[in-house]
């Protein structure tokens, strides 16, 4: 079947989907450049080797394989890298003795890219120990390729060089990814978590199968009128106020985000009904005796709140909560409205 305008659009996102995950994560980036190495050269050569009669270095280029591909696979589905960066960063350096043993000068030229790789895969104090054990190896089992004595140093300082390169080059990587990712998701007026951050949190919590407690979605009452009256500087004002209100009352398990405009969501992972109504009325009652207007009018705030269900969507929870505010509202604002009913459980297979 050919190939339609819809299908290449697709295939186009898939790529860009793809390079956006490795561009986010270096470390991912490191163990899908292993799968490469494994299917290009790793595979090939395991064939080689046993079509030579070398089982020692086709178990070896095997085995590599196997776990460069199975550590990427698993960093890819669950998105956790530093399980996966130890098992590839332990591959490397066994890989490297391995080598040594079996084609000895061989792992000479595999200590470089392997010394590099491990400060992109582990923390830089267990990447230099893993280094030097790499470097140890391959110098003790090419001893007579190198020289002896002779060649020696000159292995070691350039191997060394690597290291350090390694080290600089991923510390720099690591600050400016942690800096992106922040700003990524943070509102960048309040300085609370944003719409993407959210939606990261809860999906994260979801996918452990508990309850995630409680859902409340905030918006500020007669917002637009503020704005119209104090200009968009006022407004902004406000509702950074209210932020750094909400986040003096709020526990530290609590987590608070902004949507958009007005308009923010509280979760409460330990949240009940009779805890959350306690906690409300108290953001309430110190927005209300901390926060003015610019034309010092007090600032109140609508809420509706739903307790999740086990097994349910985040998504379908936080609607419930969301048409519970649009209930406050309709009834005059400045009040606490809860869902009126549970969500119906799906039926059973």
């Amino acid at each position: 079947m050919p190939l339609t305008a819809r299908d290449g659009a697709v295939a186009h996102s898939g790529w860009a989907g793809l390079w956006a995950r490795i561009s986010a994560d270096y470390t991912l980036g490191v163990l899908v450049l292993g799968v490469l190495v494994a299917v290009v050269w790793l595979l090939p050569f395991a064939v080689y080797r046993a079509w030579q009669g070398n089982w020692v270095a086709m178990g070896n280029d095997l085995v590599l394989s196997v776990l460069l591909s199975g550590a990427a696979g698993y960093a890819w589905r669950t998105g956790d890298t530093r399980g996966p960066g130890w098992v590839v960063a332990l591959a490397i350096v066994g890989g490297i003795w391995a080598i040594g043993l079996a084609a000895r000068f061989a792992a000479l030229f595999w200590t470089y890219p392997g010394v590099l790789m491990l400060f992109f895969l582990v923390p830089p104090l267990p990447a230099v120990l893993l280094g030097v054990v790499a470097v140890g190896g391959a110098a003790s089992l090419s001893w007579q390729e190198l020289g002896g004595t002779e060649g020696l140093p000159f292995f070691v300082f350039t191997a060394m060089l690597t290291a350090l390169l390694g080290y600089v080059v991923a510390q720099q990587a690591q600050r400016h990814i942690t800096g992106w990712r922040a700003l990524s998701l943070l509102d960048a007026l309040t300085g609370v978590g944003n719409r993407r951050l959210l939606e990261l949190e809860l999906a994260q919590a979801a996918a452990k199968g508990q309850s995630l407690g409680v859902l409340a979605v905030l918006d500020l009452d007669h917002f637009k009128a503020i704005n119209d009256r104090l200009g968009h500087d006022g407004g902004d004002a406000v509702l950074r106020g209210f932020a750094a209100v909400a986040q003096a009352v709020l526990r530290k398990t609590d987590r608070l985000y902004r949507l958009g405009g007005e308009e923010f969501v509280l979760w409460l992972p330990h949240g009940q009904r009779q805890t959350t109504e306690v906690l409300l009325q108290r953001l309430r009652a110190a927005v209300a005796a901390q926060l003015r207007t610019g034309d010092e009018q007090p600032v109140t705030f609508s809420v509706g709140v739903a307790e999740h269900a086990c097994g349910e969507p985040w998504p379908a929870c936080l609607a419930r909560a969301d048409a519970a505010l649009y209930r406050a509202k309709r009834a005059g604002r400045d009040r606490i409205e809860w869902t009126a009913t549970e969500p119906r459980q799906p039926a059973r297979a």
